[in-house]
């Protein structure tokens, strides 16, 4: 796809790619907005095209001003237009967008399954399935931190299991960006307005450092993969509940599967710290698993890599973000477990690792040539 080429489509494409949007279609929510599948008919060639189709609405639970989604959708088309980042196979390539009066639209290029959200809690989702989705978006996240001379690394800031698609041989991709910042942009606090991220996937060290860092992805991340091996998912039930999120939940079970109460002094606000390695017992943390018993059944899992894996995510959702990993270490530490080494051909370890160190060389300037270039001409 060229980068420089982007087709404009009218809402009336948008209804009729989704079957009007119909039920039928409808795959969940996004932060700001509902994703769809859908269908273009090439009646000339006879086939037919898969594509996902994601629509922003006025959200009813974040803070909104008038103009902040067209400013999501216009980041959005010159990030997914960046001749590096259209080549990485964890990035969703555009076919197309809409923006029709209050209608605003893009188009992928991508044939949806669905979300990880949507697969979390079944029993069809295997373990190796979700390695391989915690592996591939771990190599993603750790290619948009990737530190370059001439900028400072993206920040998604608004990760969600909501926010990643699986394709049908579950590769995942990232297909939400409203709230993105650094790399080839400038700061986007101008509109996002308080909006602090998705529900249950905020850093909660947000308010004492006073802002986002590459951390509060690693965070993020650290609640998606308790949600992989766990089987666990924070809902809209959950919310209006107040009920526990998921990283209040694995800290209190971290301990209490195995009878181990947690001294005092390895707590920090709820959080257990990184260097702590043994309970006053003698035990090793890392021998204690929240791998949902139903996977540790299955083909491809070891014990070890229970306890293992399980200690990677407590200590991505640590309080303190110096306490975390980089996503560096992250895929250092996935790429050891052991079935990343016995499975390599399932997980699709090449096109996997595909991509993730490549360096970008564009500068924000090149961003600002571009949102001038969109403004100016009838494209947006």
């Amino acid at each position: 796809m060229d980068p420089e080429r982007i087709r404009r489509l009218s809402y009336e494409e948008l209804k009729q790619y989704t079957d009007n949007f119909s039920e039928e279609n409808y795959i969940g929510k996004f932060q700001f907005g509902k994703v769809y599948r859908g269908k273009i008919e090439w009646a000339a060639f006879g086939g037919t095209q898969h594509v996902t189709v994601k629509i922003w609405e006025v959200p009813v639970i974040y803070n909104y001003f008038r103009g902040d989604n067209e400013e999501r959708m216009m980041d959005e088309i010159i990030l997914l237009r960046h001749e590096k980042v259209i080549h990485h196979p964890g990035m969703v390539k555009l076919y197309g967008y809409c923006h029709e009066g209050d209608h605003l639209g893009v188009v992928y290029d991508f044939k949806p399954l669905d979300t990880v959200y949507n697969f979390l809690l079944k029993d069809d989702f295997t373990w190796l399935q979700r390695i391989k989705v915690a592996l591939g978006f771990a190599c993603l996240l750790k290619f948009l931190h990737a530190r370059n001379p001439l900028y400072e690394p993206f920040m998604i800031r608004n990760l969600d299991a909501a926010h990643i698609m699986l394709d049908e041989e579950y590769n995942p991709k990232l297909i939400d960006f409203g709230m993105i910042t650094g790399g080839i942009f400038p700061d986007r606090t101008i509109y996002i307005h308080y909006v602090y991220g998705s529900y249950g996937y905020v850093d909660p060290s947000y308010d004492m450092i006073g802002g986002w860092t590459e951390k509060s992805d690693v965070f993020a991340f650290g609640i998606i993969l308790l949600g992989l091996i766990a089987k666990r998912v924070f809902t809209e039930e959950d919310r209006e509940a107040n009920a526990p999120f998921v990283h209040q939940w694995a800290r209190s079970k971290y301990g209490s599967d195995t009878g181990i109460k947690l001294p005092k002094s390895w707590l920090v606000h709820g959080s257990l710290q990184a260097e702590s390695n043994e309970s006053d017992t003698g035990i090793k943390l890392s021998k204690l698993s929240l791998v949902h018993g139903s996977l540790q059944a299955e083909p491809g899992f070891f014990s070890t890599d229970g306890a293992n894996i399980t200690r990677l995510a407590m200590q991505c959702v640590e309080y303190y973000p110096e306490y975390r990993p980089t996503m560096e270490k992250v895929v250092k530490h996935l790429l050891k477990l052991q079935v990343v080494k016995r499975h390599a051909g399932f997980l699709g370890m090449d096109q996997v690792l595909h991509g993730h160190d490549t360096k970008m060389t564009s500068s924000p300037l090149r961003y600002l040539r571009a949102l001038l270039k969109l403004k100016r001409s009838d494209n947006l």
